[in-house]
């Protein structure tokens, strides 16, 4: 008995120490990786922080919405990342893959089953053990001594039966041994899976995120475009009311007066449909924050302005910022679970190793399963091996291998275009900053113009008709600066989407390679 002991022992000892194996490749640097240039070049004339400062310039990652001081702006974001149902359903995706590791990461414990059992028969004598060892009922007859009158053969044959009643109450243990890492595979494969999961919940946030802030810069720049544009209207219809009167007067031809009548027109034209975009975009935000057209009344100010970020975009950041962007994150991360998926659908080839245990007591009186005399057990261990599957599981490791590819492509197609759209969107931002400028210039000299013109007609020097152009000049100079800074900004929430945030310290980025 010693010797059976030990002999199970050392059995279970080369059998936890075959567990350790796994059937998993090595995973290689993808060639996007292994080409990465070190930082961003500078956008062509950009003219902000050193190289050396971007190692310096740490933002606030996680909200960096907050960096534009507009206390309105933060809160609707704040508002939008828990009312916005696209948001919602991303977090129950999320939760779901939660639950999915965890169902595959059960089978790594044994499992545990309680059963409680009553068994009632009652049979012939003659059939099923009773027939098989010769039981006719004359037998039973004899010891009972209460059976029927001799020659009463049919009473006989109904009343020589037997009947019992058995109760179980029994403990059931199962466990798989690991032999290959088959479910230490698809463990690992359910938990990267459930991080990419979150990081496209991370995706869908950035995305809430610069919506609230587009379509609030939308809204704070279409309101003052529509009060720009009202002001037109009543420029130009001064305008034409003062070239009506010189025309009756003969001081200016018809084609003069037709000119400034279809400017007019154009300008009202021109409102309907700024009205129309203005509420279509707070219908938009409504949405946004997860209510019905008009709603949005309850969070937007009075008073708006387009949110321009004074911060600074340092130059040369570190590539390794591509990292934090989630798209990035849950590329790599899939290609970890389909790496893993080949361990496993190798492992699926090899014979496996099943122990199941049985204990609990047995008795045909039900108060006697509490007797420690009725107590049994049992142990068993199978070992399976597939020999023939029709080629099933052969396909099966082809399928895995076929989707690591596809994830590898499409992870190493991920990093090359959010390189390319972190470089171009430095440049877009650079360049809409010059433009931003220059039409600050022409705002500048616009009203300098218009200065000019009504400090002339006040000491009666210039005419009515200079002063209504140079106001005209200034509200068109500052109707399209309204649409530069809203390009502005644009342009700034393409940057953040495309380093899937902010720059931060490349140190302080979680690198998704640290899950291979």
């Amino acid at each position: 008995m010693k010797t059976a002991r030990l002999a199970l022992l050392a059995f279970l000892a080369v059998v936890l120490a075959v567990t350790g194996c796994s059937l998993t490749p090595e995973l290689s640097t993808p060639k996007a990786e292994e080409g990465l240039p070190d930082r961003f070049e500078a956008a062509p004339g950009d003219t902000t922080l050193p190289a050396a400062a971007a190692d310096t310039a740490a933002y606030n990652a996680t909200r960096w919405w907050t960096g534009y001081d507009d206390p309105a702006l933060t809160a609707l974001v704040d508002t939008a990342l828990i009312a916005n149902l696209e948001l919602e359903s991303a977090r129950a995706r999320v939760e779901e893959l939660a639950a999915q590791f965890r169902i595959a990461r059960a089978p790594l414990f044994p499992s545990v089953d309680a059963n409680g059992q009553i068994n009632y028969q009652n049979q012939p004598a003659n059939t099923g053990i009773g027939g098989a060892i010769g039981g006719d009922g004359g037998s039973g007859e004899a010891e009972r001594g209460d059976g029927p009158p001799p020659g009463d053969e049919q009473s006989q044959q109904f009343s020589d039966r037997f009947e019992f009643t058995d109760y179980q109450a029994t403990l059931g243990l199962s466990y798989e041994l690991d032999f290959w890492g088959r479910v230490r595979s698809q463990r690992k494969a359910a938990l990267s899976q459930y991080f990419a999961t979150a990081a496209d919940l991370q995706t869908a946030r950035l995305s809430v995120i610069s919506q609230a802030i587009s379509t609030y810069a939308q809204i704070a720049s279409l309101r003052r475009r529509v009060r720009l544009g009202e002001r037109a209207v009543g420029l130009l219809e001064e305008r034409v009311a003062v070239t009506e009167d010189r025309y009756a007067r003969g001081l200016v031809p018809s084609f003069q007066l037709y000119t400034v009548r279809q400017n007019l027109q154009a300008a009202q034209a021109d409102q309907p449909d700024l009205e129309r975009r203005l509420y279509e975009a707070q219908s938009r935000l409504a949405t946004l924050l997860g209510r019905f057209a008009g709603e949005q009344r309850t969070v937007l100010p009075d008073s708006m302005a387009v949110p321009i970020n004074p911060e600074p975009i340092p130059a040369g950041l570190p590539s390794d910022l591509l990292m934090q962007r989630p798209d990035v994150r849950g590329a790599a991360l899939r290609l970890e679970a389909a790496r893993q998926e080949i361990g496993g659908a190798r492992a699926e080839m090899l014979p496996r190793l099943s122990l199941t245990g049985q204990s609990g007591t047995q008795s045909s009186e039900l108060a006697d399963l509490v007797d420690p005399g009725q107590v049994f057990a049992s142990f068993a261990g199978q070992l399976t091996a597939p020999l023939f599957q029709g080629g099933r599981l052969r396909a099966n490791l082809s399928a895995a291998e076929a989707r690591y590819r596809q994830q590898a492509a499409t992870y190493e197609q991920t990093v090359l275009t959010a390189f390319q759209e972190v470089k171009a969107s430095l440049v877009a931002y650079e360049k809409q900053r010059q433009r931003h400028r220059e039409v600050q210039r022409q705002v500048e000299t616009a009203r300098n113009a218009f200065e000019t013109q009504r400090d002339r007609y006040e000491r009666g020097v210039g005419d009515v008709l200079s002063l209504i152009d140079a106001e005209r000049t200034l509200v068109q100079a500052r109707t399209r600066l309204a649409s530069v800074q809203l390009a502005i900004v644009n342009a700034r929430l393409t940057l953040h989407r495309a380093l899937g945030g902010t720059w931060t310290k490349a140190e302080s980025v979680d690198d998704p390679r640290l899950f291979r």
